[in-house]
């Protein structure tokens, strides 16, 4: 007799899990706003630069330099994209069962030299040393080159393509096909 009640308190288990695991068609738009304003920022794309960089110091006093400093080194410096969902998004659904996805556009949301990247390829130091702010305000004045070079390639149209693919992914595993995405404008968390 315990085996028959194991046997039907199993099937009963299994019957609720199988119930549970099957995609609904009803859309909680709390949760999915909740679970989204939960990620905060979504990067989705990155590029990943290998930059080399020379950098001269020199000072002269009289026509005779008395400083004559060299540099070259190479950093890894990654760009990274996607959406800053801090600045307002909102998911609804339409009388028609299309869910409506407002997001607000793709942004670089990182700029970050490696320095455990940097590989010295040559240095003269003649009177004097070249300091890390020197080597600092180089790389800060590189970031924002390969930021403007990241743009120009796509990299905000690829992060913003990917985050469109992944909340699609995530709403078509909770039951969801008809997705569409429009610009959020003025919308707050």
């Amino acid at each position: 007799m315990a085996r028959a009640v194991n046997k039907v308190t199993t099937l009963i288990w299994i019957a609720l899990l199988l119930s549970a695991c099957t995609p609904t068609n009803e859309l909680d738009t709390d949760a999915v706003t909740s679970h989204l304003k939960s990620i905060l920022e979504m990067p989705t794309f990155e590029h990943i630069y290998r930059d080399v960089i020379f950098l001269d110091r020199e000072r002269s006093f009289l026509m005779f330099k008395t400083k004559d400093t060299e540099v070259l080194f190479a950093i890894d410096v990654r760009i990274q994209a996607g959406i800053d969902l801090k600045k307002g998004f909102a998911v609804t659904r339409s009388q028609s069962g299309a869910i409506s996805v407002a997001l607000p556009a793709a942004e670089i949301l990182l700029a970050d030299a490696d320095e455990s990247s940097i590989e010295q390829y040559f240095l003269k130091e003649v009177g004097g040393s070249i300091s890390r702010l020197d080597y600092y305000d180089e790389i800060d004045r590189k970031k924002s080159a390969l930021v403007n070079d990241s743009i120009d390639r796509g990299i905000l149209e690829r992060a913003e393509e990917n985050a469109r693919r992944l909340i699609t992914s995530f709403l078509s595993r909770a039951g969801h096909e008809d997705v569409f995405f429009t610009e959020a404008r003025g919308l707050k968390l």
